[in-house]
């Protein structure tokens, strides 16, 4: 609590001795981002240092952003390096999402951590994302019927054209009735089926 107050109320500059500790041995950033309170300092930091000051804590969490978006700790890492790193970072942290959409996907917590790519990545990797995602029926089918996941459904949808739509559409048909019995996949069956 004392870092994180001192996170909040200190200059950038000032924090820079954090930075360097938390960086100077190697898999000490991810050993934090998956700490209950470790990851609050990880989130502060890259959300009020300039992101040239955090490079060091934004590649570690790059090297393991594949297990740390599937941690229930670990994504809020990963979300804010997306949200206010670098646009180098957020294009190298999108195309590790494109690439483990499935494996993410299927996880408590990836749905918040996808929709996060497809809310602040560069445009063009929101479609890509989206599309990655919308092609996976398993993947889809877990988003939608999860808490922490159905919003992100939606967005994906939101996000694809009207005929890779038709196509979730087709793939997710034999699923309709399992999403419709879903508390949340109900939003997404009817969006399925024009209903909405």
């Amino acid at each position: 609590h004392v870092l994180q107050k001192c996170i909040n109320t200190m200059q950038p500059e000032s924090l820079q001795f954090i930075v360097d500790e938390i960086s100077k041995q190697e898999g000490l950033v991810a050993q934090t981002a998956r700490h209950r309170y470790g990851c609050r300092i990880i989130q502060h930091l890259l959300k009020v240092c300039p992101a040239s000051q955090v490079s060091k804590i934004a590649e570690s969490v790059l090297e393991e952003a594949d297990t740390l978006a599937c941690h229930s700790f670990g994504n809020y890492a990963v979300q804010h390096v997306v949200r206010f790193g670098s646009p180098e970072h957020r294009y190298r942290l999108t195309r590790v999402i494109e690439r483990n959409i499935t494996s993410i996907a299927k996880t408590v917590v990836g749905g918040p951590v996808i929709k996060s790519i497809i809310m602040h990545a560069a445009p063009e990797d929101r479609v890509w994302v989206a599309r990655a995602a919308a092609q996976n029926a398993q993947a889809m089918l877990a988003l939608a019927k999860s808490r922490l996941g159905y919003p992100c459904a939606m967005l994906i949808l939101e996000t694809i054209s009207a005929r890779e739509m038709e196509r979730v559409s087709t793939a997710l048909a034999e699923h309709l009735e399992e999403l419709r019995a879903s508390k949340f996949g109900l939003e997404v069956a009817q969006l399925l089926a024009g209903e909405c």
